[in-house]
């Protein structure tokens, strides 16, 4: 019998008789499964799978041989080889019967498959990874969707206990003032963490839409700064000035621009350390650039492009609170308006966010 073609076939190739026996390997086969193939010319096939599979494998052989059809072995099933080592491999095994001489017999080709299946399996974990990634990111929609009608009608509230007790005969009280503020604050705070839920579903849904308008960034910086000057408490002792000389026009959307501001704004105030910051928007070879400078701790090299990141921060969440959230939401907008946002050191202590974008009209 003569199969010296199949020496050319890129598969291990083991022809077996009717008995189990192997009357041919191809060097294929004797790679594979690490076997000369004066070895394999005369073993058992059952050899050459792992014991648990052998006692199965007879009854199916002999099956085989009385209805020898062309079909793939297993079907629907993982199958293993074993090489001489002991060392197994995933299998993908396809059967043939050919008659030789009068001779009925199985040939099969066989292939390892290991690598295809760990990338395989690998997908299919990504896929699954990626459907419970979007699954909590529609939850986090809901529930935060769910939060802003309270917790906007708490802030309602509050104020209107506000206006009632400064009716009130005498005004209201120092302590019952204080708490107000108190809970001001809060109130503010949670609708803030309510709206960075909604930014962060809206990015990782794709739902974050820009509604481009003809405006001037720098009427927009000092709209945006308004808040901060107003209120003492707002900017822990900071003061907030505007330095925009020149109008700087561009097609921008207006709310989502503000956001940013407010979020570096809030950053500034935060790590600013109660010293100045300044809102700067210049116009330079055809973009606008809007930077917002605080004198404060400042950022280390190493975490410049980390803090864009989703819940990253630049110092432990126990000295400043948050979500970590508000530059990884000013990256995503200003990557949006196809611009880039960066930091850098101030000259003389404190950090600088520049906001590049292009002013298209």
């Amino acid at each position: 019998m003569d199969f010296s073609l199949l020496e050319h076939v890129p598969d291990a190739i083991v022809i077996a008789d009717g008995t189990g026996r192997v009357v041919y390997a191809n060097g294929t086969a004797s790679e594979l499964f690490g076997w000369s193939r004066e070895e394999l010319r005369g073993r058992s096939v059952e050899d050459l799978l792992p014991a648990r599979y052998r006692a199965a494998h007879v009854g199916q052989r002999r099956h085989y041989h009385d209805e020898p059809r062309t079909r793939p072995m297993g079907a629907g099933k993982e199958l293993a080889g074993l090489r001489r080592d002991g060392s197994e491999f995933v299998a993908e095994i396809a059967l043939a019967s050919i008659e030789v001489d009068g001779q009925r017999l199985a040939i099969a080709a066989v292939r390892d498959v290991t690598e295809r299946k760990r990338t395989e399996e690998k997908a299919l974990l990504y896929r699954q990874a990626q459907e419970e990634v979007r699954a909590r990111d529609e939850f986090i929609s809901i529930a935060a969707h769910e939060l802003r009608t309270p917790v906007a009608a708490l802030h309602v509230q509050l104020q209107l206990l506000q206006r009632f007790a400064a009716r009130a005969e005498g005004g209201v009280p120092p302590p019952l003032a204080t708490r107000f503020q108190a809970l001001e604050s809060q109130a503010r705070r949670l609708g803030q963490v309510v709206e960075d839920l909604l930014d962060l579903s809206r990015v990782r849904l794709g739902r974050l839409e820009l509604r481009p308008e003809e405006l001037d960034l720098a009427e927009l910086a000092r709209g945006a700064a308004v808040p901060f000057q107003a209120d003492p408490e707002l900017v822990r002792g900071s003061t907030v000035t505007v330095v925009a000389p020149h109008p700087v026009v561009g097609l921008f959307d207006r709310l989502r621009l503000e956001q940013v501001l407010a979020n570096l704004l809030g950053n500034a105030v935060k790590f600013g350390e109660g010293r100045p910051i300044e809102v700067r928007v210049a116009h330079q070879d055809g973009r606008a650039v809007l930077s917002v400078v605080d004198h404060g701790t400042g950022v280390r090299p190493e975490d410049r492009q980390r803090i864009f990141g989703r819940f990253e921060r630049a110092a432990p969440a126990q000295h400043f609170g948050g979500l970590g959230l508000g530059l990884y939401v000013a990256h995503q907008i200003v990557e949006a308006h196809r611009g880039a946002i960066t930091v850098d050191d101030t000259p003389g202590g404190g950090a600088t966010f520049t906001v590049n974008l292009p002013c298209e009209r």
